[in-house]
């Protein structure tokens, strides 16, 4: 069961908000779940993330920001493929979930945005076991590259009509773009408990109506409870 915090950096361009981008510091908490035996991984990341974002045009004037809330859940079931000279590949299913809120202080009727992205696809996985200073390691990396999501978005003028959400649907590769990508350093401490050191970096592009691209990064510290 891990538990996590941590530190985000997102930087957001979205034609329904802002002619320019936004980019801003964030505090993330996360959970999850994770198992592994020699064959397959499954694994649950659950985080939050908040803080202010700021126009990257002039943002020394200070009164332009957004609020920012932003949800990320993944999952992905994964199957040994390959294995030689301590290097192990995994393949499998990734199901990448995002939701990002923001509240321009500056606008009035148009103040609330947000972008919902439910995505699947394929994820590949390799590890590698090592020792340092007698110390168990394995160093992990993933790529996930879902093709197709369902998206929640604002309509041009209001984000809800009549009380749902205005501009919703299927959308795959050609007009939407994901790519996930995670590093972990993972020391294994006694009884099988872990402590992991994590970076994140995502990108996603929706070309559809309002046309929106989000790149977040995240740098996390974990601990791994065997129960």
């Amino acid at each position: 069961m891990p538990f996590s915090l941590g530190y985000g950096f997102e930087t957001v361009k979205d034609v329904s908000l802002s002619p320019v981008s936004y980019s801003g510091n964030l505090g993330r908490i996360g959970i999850g779940y994770y198992y592994q035996n020699e064959k397959w991984i499954s694994m649950l990341d659950i985080a939050g993330l908040a803080g202010q974002q700021y126009p990257d045009v002039n943002p020394e004037s200070g009164y332009r920001n957004t609020l920012t809330i932003l949800g990320r859940a993944t999952y992905h079931l994964s199957r040994r493929i390959y294995t030689k000279n301590d290097w192990t590949i995994f393949a499998g299913i990734l199901s990448h979930n995002t939701w990002d809120y923001r509240e321009h202080s500056r606008y009035g009727n148009s103040s609330v945005n947000y972008t919902g992205l439910f995505s699947f696809g394929p994820i590949i996985s390799v590890q590698k076991p090592f020792e340092f200073f007698s110390k168990n390691f394995t160093f992990n990396y993933q790529l996930g590259l879902p093709f197709g999501t369902y998206y929640l978005r604002p309509g041009y003028v209001k984000p809800f009509l009549n009380e749902q959400i205005s501009n919703k649907g299927f959308a795959f590769w050609g007009d939407y773009y994901t790519i996930d990508s995670r590093a972990d350093l993972i020391w294994t401490l006694k009884g099988g408990n872990q402590l992991r050191l994590s970076y994140n970096w995502d990108y996603s592009q929706l070309d559809l109506l309002n046309k929106v691209q989000i790149a977040t990064h995240q740098l996390s510290i974990s601990t791994v409870f065997k129960f």
